[in-house]
């Protein structure tokens, strides 16, 4: 019996079945996601190297070589791709469509653990991270004014991100453009002969004072307190007032202060990335959506968030 026969004879029953396509399919039409991609797992896996300061030629020979080395032997790849550049590397793993994505990023993570003794010692800890067009921004925010640019950073960074983070369906927010912020140290070569010192002698005394270690706690009969040694400079005057204690490894009897021998500045660390809207410095925020949230009702809060903002 056909389907037509059958509703012909129950038209009850075909009125129901028709009700229930039509409720079902408004809920799945309100509960579905709406992106320009399809949310789909690529076999691809992409490990990012960095080391500062390191030339190409450096991170080719001595963190690629040994990362790819490292992961030949992991199964079901299908190709296997690296670009190295100054301070930084990434190596690309391509698997066979039937790997399981989620387990071939735990083999990767444990096989570069297992090389971690045979690459530098001052290597950052790489960073394993599966590729997908979902985990792009789905739109960017330009931010410029007439302001000096570490108050303009300051404001990207401590305002305005956690604003947006904060909107129902962005899963994250990246910054474009964007310089952190530094405290520099600007040494008087005359000064540093004077003082019989070197670059050494005042890298060891910052990293001796400037720091704030866990001090343990005093306990009596009925309290107990908490000891904390207040080791760290909270402004550039306090940081100027640092105590260069050693020179060339012997102890100093006579004071020497940081601020005799440098200039301490706040300000912004090396310019390396760019951004400008009509010829203004300026950072952008890169809004990126939740996994499975709607693209259109993602940005039209943060639009919302946005006009929110300006006011």
């Amino acid at each position: 019996m056909t389907l037509s026969d059958l509703s012909i004879k129950n038209p009850v029953f075909a009125w129901m079945l028709m009700a229930g396509l039509i409720l079902f399919g408004l809920i799945g039409f309100n509960q579905m996601g709406v992106s320009q991609m399809p949310d789909v797992e690529f076999p691809v896996v992409n490990v990012n190297l960095s080391w500062e300061g390191a030339a190409p030629e450096v991170m080719e020979t001595d963190v690629v070589d040994i990362v790819e080395d490292a992961l030949m032997s992991v199964q079901g790849i299908r190709d296997l791709s690296s670009s190295a550049r100054q301070g930084s590397a990434s190596v690309t793993v391509e698997f066979e469509l039937g790997r399981d994505i989620d387990v071939a990023v735990q083999e990767v993570q444990t096989k570069i653990a297992q090389a971690q003794r045979r690459l530098p010692e001052d290597l950052d800890p790489p960073t394993v991270s599966k590729v997908n067009p979902q985990d792009n921004p789905i739109m960017w925010l330009g931010v410029s004014g007439n302001v000096p640019r570490r108050e303009l950073m300051d404001l990207v960074e401590n305002q305005l991100r956690d604003k947006f983070q904060t909107v129902s369906g962005v899963g994250e927010v990246m910054l474009g453009g964007f310089i952190e912020r530094n405290l520099r140290v600007w040494l008087d070569a005359e000064k540093l002969e004077q003082m019989q010192l070197t670059v050494d002698d005042v890298i060891q005394a910052i990293q001796r004072e400037h720091t704030e270690l866990p001090a343990g706690r005093i306990e009596t009969g009925q309290q107990e307190f908490n000891v904390r040694a207040m080791g760290e400079a909270l402004s550039t005057e306090e940081f100027g007032n640092l105590i260069i204690s050693r020179r060339g490894g012997q102890p100093v009897y006579k004071p020497i202060y940081l601020k005799d021998i440098a200039t301490v500045e706040d300000g912004l660390a090396d310019t390396r990335r760019l951004a400008r809207i009509l010829g203004k410095p300026a950072a952008g925020l890169g809004i990126k959506k939740q996994r499975g949230a709607n693209e259109v009702a993602v940005g039209r809060k943060v639009l919302e968030k946005l006009e929110e903002v300006k006011k």
